[in-house]
């Protein structure tokens, strides 16, 4: 899995503007895989300019093209990328610490957003594109051409002009109620990364991470909550989702295991076989 924030943050490619872990940048494709696992310890705003690209969820494609905004929460994900047009986009990263900050600082706004029931929210969330955030866009365009980076206080506030643009509009409030569930307590914020991320080739310290935690103290708290390792939690679950996809799509068997986590096909015909008896291909030609 390659880990996009921390490769974004050192490169020297692109275009950006940082503050400490906050990120501007005007991110054009120079990879030729068309396929690729990502993962980011940011949750991340992509505002696509020109071109088109998929990102996948454990159950869902989102389809991104010029004019397209999506919010990926941190975590992992699959994108594709398609190579008819040159892919151009300006994403902006915003680590949970500044967003609850944020919060806490128009705590109003956020109790008023709290008395809204809360909506359950996949991984990726697509965002409409008002006047409001398109004017929010070409205000950030305009930074990028200057030679002089900006105040970093006025940078600031443009990351919290982009969180009170989101939380003060209502067609936002799917995604403003995930900027506000980020305040849930450990045991909650741990389960969520968890359901979210199984299916992805991350080590335990990068799920560590994507917690806030240790990785003793990741271990201790996962053991509390679901009452075994998180080795065999996240095997058990990966093969469960492989049942599914072997049940309902015509994928090949190398891709289901690649889509439920296994790194080696050969890793997940074996811990297929030791878990049901009969290899992947076998299950498909039975459940057929």
């Amino acid at each position: 899995m390659i880990d996009l924030h921390g490769f974004l943050k050192t490169s020297t490619n692109y275009k950006k503007i940082q503050v400490n872990e906050l990120l501007f940048i005007e991110y054009k494709c120079l990879v030729e895989e068309t396929k690729a696992g990502i993962w980011s310890d940011a949750n991340y705003f992509v505002f696509v300019t020109s071109g088109k690209k998929m990102w996948r969820s454990i159950y869902k494609d989102y389809v991104v093209e010029a004019g397209d905004s999506l919010f990926v929460k941190k975590g992992a994900n699959l994108v594709h990328q398609y190579f008819d047009e040159d892919y151009c986009a300006l994403m902006i990263f915003i680590p949970d610490d500044f967003i609850k900050k944020f919060t806490y600082k128009f705590s109003e706004i956020s109790q008023q957003i709290n008395s809204i029931p809360e909506n359950t929210t996949d991984t990726v969330i697509r965002i409409q594109l008002d006047q409001y955030l398109q004017g929010y866009i070409n205000s950030l365009e305009s930074f990028f051409n200057t030679p002089i980076q900006p105040n970093i206080n006025l940078l600031k506030l443009k990351f919290e002009e982009l969180l009170l643009t989101i939380l003060t509009n209502p067609i936002h409030a799917k995604l403003a109620q995930y900027l506000l569930s980020i305040h849930k307590e450990q045991s909650v914020h741990l389960q969520q990364i968890m359901e979210d991320n199984f299916a992805y080739c991350l080590n335990l310290d990068e799920y560590a991470n994507l917690c806030h935690m240790s990785l003793s103290t990741f271990k201790r708290n996962f053991q509390d909550i679901y009452k075994t390792t998180p080795g065999k939690w996240l095997t058990a679950k990966r093969l469960d989702l492989a049942c599914h996809f072997l049940r309902t799509n015509d994928k090949p068997i190398n891709v289901v295991g690649f889509e439920c986590g296994f790194d080696e096909p050969s890793s997940f015909i074996r811990a297929f076989k030791q878990k049901f008896l009969i290899t992947p291909l076998q299950y498909k030609t039975a459940t057929v």
